[in-house]
């Protein structure tokens, strides 16, 4: 895996931007940082996506401190009121391969908030585990499918050729999202959860993914 090497000595740092300078201290892979960008959702509103950080532990809590208990419960299965340090620094320090995450953000002037965190942990050669979480302002926007398109893809490239949703049998919404997301699904119900599998290994049928 390539990395974008840090920056090694002060005439260096003194010629390199700010943005350069902190890529290089993140010491993101090149396929990580390329998945920067921004995003036009259903609505018109943009917001900016990335590769989560070593750096984004506090925005993490943050944003996991402005859900509503239900979203909470529905992404953890409880209600974490408090994502602890311990927790937020597990979930911002990735590989970038076993384990990614894509986060969207918005800016206020120097300010950047988390508003939706999607993730895969690889559970097997060719399998991973994905995950969503998305604000409750910003759900209805249209940001949870994009970000999937683009985690897909980058999974496909690390060689995961399915990814498995395990939800809550009430969270119609992901549900919806996950079956109608244009890859091949199945859906295994249990008593209290629903098992999703996505087939990620070619891109999406879907209008969305352009």
């Amino acid at each position: 895996m390539a990395f974008v090497p840090a920056a090694s000595g002060s005439t260096e740092i003194a010629s390199t931007s700010k943005v350069e300078l902190q890529t290089q201290e993140w010491c993101l892979p090149e396929g990580a940082v390329r998945l920067s960008t921004h995003l036009t959702l259903r609505d018109g509103a943009t917001v900016a996506m990335r590769a989560i950080r070593a750096d984004d532990k506090e925005r993490l809590q943050a944003f996991h401190a402005r859900l509503s208990l239900e979203t909470v419960y529905l992404r953890f299965f409880s209600y974490l009121r408090v994502l602890t340090p311990q927790m937020a620094e597990h979930l911002t320090h990735v590989d970038y391969e076993n384990r990614m995450a894509l986060v969207a953000t918005t800016r206020n002037g120097s300010d950047e908030q988390i508003v939706a965190d999607v993730r895969y942990d690889r559970a097997g050669p060719a399998v991973a585990e994905v995950a969503f979480v998305v604000e409750d302002a910003w759900q209805g926007h249209g940001i949870a499918t994009p970000l999937l398109y683009r985690l897909a893809a980058y999974a496909r490239g690390h060689g995961i050729m399915d990814l498995v949703a395990l939800t809550m049998s009430e969270n119609i919404r992901i549900h919806t999202l996950l079956c109608h997301s244009g890859f091949p699904a199945s859906v295994i119900p249990y008593r209290d959860m629903t098992e999703v599998r996505l087939d990620i290994s070619r891109p999406p049928v879907s209008a969305y993914a352009q």
